[in-house]
């Protein structure tokens, strides 16, 4: 007759098959997934006998246990899988269960709202093994994940520019509307939608905003790009022109691309 496990050693295995992405049977009869963290590797003394051994009303000790298994877990993907539907479509169903088996490990749920559940995602992603063979995902769960914050912010109410006439305008602050997100991008996934082969290359930048009830992207030429994200970042007016001027942009440039930002309510006024 067996040993009975203790209760440190049942206790590991029960965390192993409840928390299991491929679930309390497939995970107790030997199934695995490339790329999942040594957490779920199989604990040495097997518990199944000892949790639940007998059958009840034709129910085994594993139907019984799989009635609580992996529900967790499946909540979560099941939240991620909404939030980046292509990056989930671009990976197979057993990568995309692995990598939130990792995020889940490396970022674990805090909140009562799982509105912040995909936060990081893109950073799991980079040591996912899919992306050797496809860098471009990355950018892809970092645009997805913009749409989503994007869609639950309210951005910044519109107030009228005012600016007193003794103030130095050099000094100026602005800074990035709250529903607006500026993203530097290596790969041009804003529109690429999974089978139509890899995405081209192409380093630019790309801006997710709010209009209504719609979420728009639009990309930006580089150097305008690299202009308004040096206004998101607090540089004042001043010398964000010296850096317009560095950069090649003529006056009328820089006033056409100002008009545009402000048309679009992505700058607003800084707290400074």
């Amino acid at each position: 007759m067996s040993l009975s496990p203790s209760l440190a050693e049942l206790q590991r295995w029960m965390r192993w098959a409840l928390t299991h992405p491929l679930g309390v049977a497939q995970a107790t009869g030997g199934g695995t997934l490339t790329g999942l963290p040594g957490r779920f590797d199989p604990p040495a003394t097997a518990a199944l006998p000892a949790v639940a051994g007998d059958s009840i009303g034709g129910r085994t000790a594993l139907d019984r246990l799989s009635v609580y298994g992996s529900g967790y877990f499946h909540r979560l993907h099941g939240t991620l899988q909404l939030e980046f539907p292509r990056l989930a479509t671009a990976l197979s169903e057993d990568a995309f269960r692995a990598l939130v088996a990792s995020h889940l490990l490396r970022a674990p749920s805090t909140q009562p709202s799982l509105a912040d559940l995909g936060e990081g995602l893109a950073e799991t992603l980079r040591t996912h093994p899919s992306v050797v063979e496809a860098p471009w995902l990355v950018d892809l769960a970092r645009v997805e994940r913009a749409v989503a914050e994007v869609w639950l912010s309210s951005g910044a109410a519109r107030t009228q520019w005012t600016h007193a006439p003794e103030a130095d305008w050099e000094q100026v602050q602005l800074e990035l509307d709250p529903g607006a997100r500026h993203l530097r991008l290596a790969w041009d996934v804003g529109e690429w939608t999974p089978g139509q082969g890899p995405p081209p290359r192409r380093d630019g930048w790309l801006m997710v905003y709010r209009v209504d009830s719609n979420t728009m992207l639009e990309s930006l030429e580089p150097r305008s790009g690299a202009l308004l994200e040096a206004l998101a970042g607090g540089i004042p007016l001043g010398p964000a022109c010296a850096l317009a001027d560095s950069l090649g942009m003529s006056a009328d440039e820089v006033a056409r691309a100002f008009g545009h930002w402000t048309a679009r309510g992505w700058l607003i006024p800084g707290a400074g």
